[in-house]
């Protein structure tokens, strides 16, 4: 039974939460509650799967009760339920929340959001690390990249433009905006994959709300061996990005769709920013690594029995990314893996990725160990990678990583 904990002060709202369960799936089993105070005391006697809580309470607000939930039940999937006038509290509960909803919520979504993340809570069988996952705050970031980002959003005119140029040498901060700007509280017509467009929507009182009050992004120490490693990701990443946006671009001639592989590419290592949370996890995977020689995925499957990929696509779910990215995310090593069998984001990342990996822009004379040629065989693409090759080691001998931010 998935037991999901609704917590609203209003009677008629928990009256029509009840009618409405009786629409949902036989194995939902509902629990109710009108504040904070009686949410905890439910929570202690009961394992609850997700809680979903509306925002503007008296006494004990939805954020606090949130970030309590984060701090004292790890693995609960924590959803926010707010009206569009309520930003104040939005703000409040941006680290707390993996997803918002907006009053009124319609039924279809309320099931959908619900049964996808507990779906996509599948993908981790390590319950240690599906509680690392649910329960993580915040993900680190660069501290050059977020030390330049807070002096331009204290300059006396600050630029989005140039936010948008900051915040776009950053996984997690490009996460995290196109996670909060995409969530159901902005109401927006479709799904945004341009993080300019996402930066500009959301504006510059809300970017300064969520940085500077809200503390949103975390960082590390510079000398770090962490910090070394997230920067050669990003490397990594950007590139990967830029080759399956000209891949995507090539091939379907759709610039949304190009803007949506770019954001995958750069997005689709990130659950390992999340094993960085793991005690001696470096030496771990270094010392297994070396001993048994293999690589960094297969590693992590014998050290926890789960890789990056899994859990990638299980905070990017959590954070309500779109299926075609999730899909992208887990498969990015294995795409044979996957039920779609025609050309889409997920062929651009994989072989964007294997090229990145091998570094050798694969020829029809080279076979590259990263590449899945019995996927692109069933896609009948094989024939185009020594396109595809060619468009990699145009961006790697270019200037396409454009690092010259770190040291602006």
């Amino acid at each position: 039974m998935k037991k999901v904990l609704f917590v609203d002060d209003e009677p008629n709202v928990i009256q029509g939460l009840r009618r409405l369960m009786r629409s949902m799936p036989d194995d939902w089993d509902p629990l109710f509650a009108g504040g904070g105070e009686e949410a905890l005391s439910i929570l202690s006697s009961n394992q609850v799967d997700v809680i979903i809580t509306d925002i503007r309470m008296p006494g004990m607000d939805g954020a606090e009760l949130l970030n309590k939930v984060r701090e004292f039940y790890p693995n609960i999937i924590r959803i926010a339920l707010s009206g569009h006038s309520d930003l104040q509290g939005i703000l409040k509960s941006v680290k707390a929340a993996h997803q918002y909803l907006a009053k009124p919520c319609e039924p279809e979504t309320l099931r959908n959001t619900v049964e996808r993340t507990l779906l996509l809570r599948e993908l981790v069988e390590n319950e240690k690390i599906v509680k690392l996952v649910t329960g993580v705050e915040s993900l680190p970031s660069l501290p050059d990249i977020y030390i330049k980002l807070l002096e331009e959003l204290r300059a006396p005119e600050p630029s989005l433009k140039r936010l948008g140029e900051i915040i776009s040498h950053d996984i997690t901060m490009t996460a995290k905006i196109l996670h909060f700007v995409n969530s159901a509280f902005f109401g927006m017509p479709k799904r945004i994959t341009n993080l300019s467009q996402a930066i500009t929507l959301l504006g510059m009182n809300t970017i300064k709300a969520l940085v500077l009050c809200n503390h949103i992004f975390m960082t590390i120490k510079p000398q770090s061996k962490k910090n070394l490693f997230i920067r050669e990701l990003w490397e990594h990443s950007m590139i990967v990005a830029s080759v399956a946006k000209e891949i995507m671009a090539g091939a379907l001639h759709d610039s949304n769709l190009a803007d949506e592989a770019f954001i995958t590419g750069l997005l689709h290592d990130i659950g390992k920013l999340l094993f960085l949370n793991i005690p001696g996890h470096f030496d771990q995977m270094k010392a297994l690594t070396e001993e048994q020689r293999c690589d960094q995925t297969e590693a992590e499957y014998k050290l926890l029995g789960v890789s990056h990929a899994e859990v990638g696509a299980y905070i990017l779910g959590l954070w309500g990314f779109s299926d075609p990215i999730i899909e992208s995310v887990v498969f990015h090593h294995s795409p044979l893996k996957s039920k779609n069998n025609r050309f889409s984001i997920l062929t651009a990342v994989h072989v964007a990725n294997a090229f990145v990996l091998e570094n050798s822009g694969s020829s029809e004379t080279t076979y590259n160990l990263f590449i899945d040629y019995s996927y692109l065989e069933q896609l009948d693409v094989k024939q185009t990678l020594p396109l595809w090759a060619g468009v990699y080691r145009k961006l790697r001998d270019s200037t396409v990583l454009d690092i010259d931010i770190f040291n602006a």
